[in-house]
């Protein structure tokens, strides 16, 4: 018999210029690139993941945050198990933006899950930007987990992508056993 490791779509969703791009990179090339271009639309990559001993693929789309793309993307949240929202720690309305970006996952994707990413934590000044107890208010409204991040220097990258496999992996694992009974 032959089995499949388990495939996650996962939604890199937020405004434009907050490194949802650069993330993706940093996580499946291990690379930053200085002069990364905007996302026209959407871009994907892929990453196999070892999750307690069993392997896993994540199929990251990286979803365009320009307003022009707003309408395009939406096709593109079908199928995803997890949304994370980037926002910039040093540009508060760049998280308070990710309402209407979850709103619009969630009319796409009923009940999807939702991880809440603070990005750019290298260029976080003191006392200035989002903090961490703001972030997680912000974050408890959707039962989201939060994470702070460094695109460029990699600081906390990895660990975000592999909790997020682990979660997906114990959420599959849930709903595959609630429906054996």
């Amino acid at each position: 018999m032959i089995t499949r490791n388990p495939i996650f779509k996962v939604a890199l969703i937020g405004e434009g210029g907050v490194g949802k791009t650069s993330l993706a990179v940093r996580y499946t090339e291990d690379r930053f690139d200085q002069q990364m271009k905007m996302t026209i639309g959407v871009n994907f990559a892929t990453k196999r993941v070892n999750v307690a001993g069993t392997d896993l693929t994540l199929l990251i789309w990286d979803l365009g945050g320009q307003p022009r793309f707003q309408d395009v993307v939406m096709d593109y949240f079908r199928g995803s198990k997890l949304g994370i929202a980037v926002y910039e720690v040093s540009r508060s309305f760049t998280m308070y933006r990710l309402d209407n970006w979850i709103a619009k996952l969630h009319n796409s994707v009923p009940n999807c899950d939702v991880f809440l990413v603070g990005n750019k934590i290298d260029e976080r000044l003191p006392g200035m930007g989002v903090t961490k107890e703001e972030a997680q208010r912000f974050a408890d409204q959707y039962h989201a987990q939060v994470f702070e991040v460094s695109a460029k220097t990699g600081e906390g990258v990895r660990e975000m992508f592999e909790a997020a496999g682990k979660f997906l992996s114990e959420q599959s694992a849930r709903t595959s056993s609630g429906a054996q009974h």
